[in-house]
């Protein structure tokens, strides 16, 4: 959470209108979450979102639809349910591919399968700020150079930071980190590694 209340402070006060979602409910139909979403949004414009639960990467795109000014998304989790087809005539995909490009600042509690991180790079391409948490059972060196060989390969300009809370870490492992960085000749450096 540190990581996310720091770059909310950093944010101009007057973009401060979030917008928390408690439950997503898989089985809903899809108009009564979106609904409501549209009822708020007569009311103000909303620049943060945070979904508290797993959701679904649709159920998320029809929600990033109806807000296209969004600078920053903390999600619980994602899943991916069906596969995601850019044709699909559910809700207009174009909208929402061009409001997530205005997001700057991503924060996934927990993460599943480096696909997530995937999808968020891919989706998010303008991101400044990944935050990553709760790797569970992942080889964080193997993690990590997946990751970094993303970004490099597919020049992610605008990621400035990303951060991965490690619950075991040593000075042992930043040395084996930043020695991997060397090795595989990634434009990146660890500064500080945060861990909980």
């Amino acid at each position: 959470n540190r990581w996310y209340k720091y770059i909310n402070s950093s944010i101009e006060h007057s973009k401060s209108t979030q917008l928390t979602i408690k439950y997503v409910y898989s089985g809903e139909p899809p108009d009564i979450l979106l609904n409501q979403v549209k009822h708020v949004l007569n009311l103000t414009q909303i620049y943060h979102l945070n979904i508290e639960q797993e959701i679904s990467i649709n159920r998320l795109m029809q929600i990033i639809h109806l807000l296209p000014d969004l600078i920053t998304l903390k999600i619980n989790s994602l899943s991916f349910y069906r596969s995601i087809t850019f044709t699909n005539q559910v809700f207009p995909t174009t909208s929402s591919i061009e409001h997530a490009k205005k997001i700057k600042y991503v924060y996934l509690e927990k993460t599943h399968k480096i696909q997530d991180i995937y999808f968020l790079m891919t989706f998010c391409p303008q991101m400044e700020y990944l935050n990553v948490e709760c790797i569970k059972n992942k080889n964080i060196e193997l993690f990590l150079r997946n990751i970094l060989h993303v970004i490099n390969n597919n020049r992610y300009e605008y990621l400035r930071l990303l951060c991965i809370y490690i619950t075991k870490a040593d000075d042992q492992m930043i040395k084996r980190l930043n020695k991997m960085i060397g090795d595989e000749k990634l434009k990146i450096s660890i500064d500080s590694l945060v861990v909980n």
